[in-house]
C-alpha cells in the first residue's frame, strides 16, 4: 500500500521511485494499492514544475488506484471517492459495495460531479504558502520531512529537549497548540506531525509556540 502525497510526512515520491515500486509489485505478483487522496496538493521545490502528483498508474495496470473528493474540495464529511483497477478486482469491490451500503447519497454524487469544473489552483497556492511558513519556522531549529505535498510535515525533535514526542505534545497542549506524536504512526516517538490546514494567523501563532518550545 502506497500513500503519496503522504500523511503524516507530506513526502511525494518521484516518477523513478514509483516506477521501481510498480516493477517490484509486478515481479512479486502482488497488487499495489495507491492511496492518492491528496493528489492535487503538490508544491514546487525547484526540481520541476508544480502539478498533479506522480502516480504509479502511469507505469502499471496491476494496481488499485484510490482517490476522493474530501481533501481536495474540503468535503471530508461527504465521504465521496472512487477507485480504478483491474476488471476482476473492481467487479469484486462492486459486489461488496452493492450488498453493504448500495451507493453514496444521491445529493453527494450530484454535488461532486460539479467539482470537476472547479479550479483549485488558488487553494493549492495558499497551502503552498502555508507549507513555506512551516519550513521557515523550523529552519535552523529542527529537521523536517521533505514536505512537497498534502498538508502535513513531520518534525524531528531536537535531542537537547530530552523528551519523547508524546511528552512534547502534552506540553504543547498546555500552550493551546495541538500536534500529533510520531509514535501514533510508527514505533519511534521522536517526531511530531503538524497539519497546516488552518488559517495563516493561527498557523503562525502555533508555529511561534513550537519554535520557542524547541529553542528553550
Amino acid at each position: 500500500m502506497l500513500n503519496s502525497p503522504a500523511n503524516p510526512t507530506g513526502v511525494v515520491l518521484t516518477d523513478a521511485e514509483l516506477q521501481d515500486l510498480a516493477d517490484l509489485c509486478t515481479d512479486r505478483g502482488v497488487i499495489l494499492v495507491s492511496d492518492e487522496i491528496y493528489d492535487l496538493f503538490t508544491y514546487s521545490d525547484g526540481r520541476g514544475e508544480k502539478g498533479p502528483s506522480p502516480s504509479p498508474a502511469r507505469f502499471t495496470e496491476n494496481m488499485l488506484l484510490i482517490r476522493g473528493f474530501g481533501k481536495t474540495y474540503g468535503a471530508t464529511g461527504w465521504r465521496m471517492g472512487y477507485a480504478a483497477g483491474p476488471d476482476w478486482l473492481i467487479a469484486e469491490m462492486a459486489k461488496f459495495q452493492q450488498y453493504s451500503f448500495v451507493c453514496a447519497p444521491s445529493m453527494a454524487q450530484a454535488a461532486m460531479v460539479g467539482a470537476f469544473d472547479v479550479d483549485m489552483s488558488a487553494e493549492v497556492d495558499r497551502f503552498e504558502r502555508r507549507r513555506d511558513m512551516v519550513r521557515a519556522a523550523f529552519d535552523g531549529v529542527a529537521q523536517i520531512s521533505d514536505c512537497r505535498g498534502a498538508f502535513y510535515v513531520f518534525v524531528e525533535l531536537p535531542e537537547h529537549l530530552g523528551m519523547t514526542a508524546t511528552e512534547f505534545c502534552d506540553l504543547a497542549i498546555e500552550h493551546d497548540v495541538v500536534v500529533i506524536p510520531g509514535g501514533v504512526f510508527s514505533s519511534r516517538d521522536t517526531h511530531i506531525r503538524i497539519s497546516y490546514a488552518c488559517p495563516e494567523d493561527k498557523l503562525k501563532a502555533g508555529l511561534d509556540v513550537l519554535r520557542n518550545m524547541m529553542l528553550n
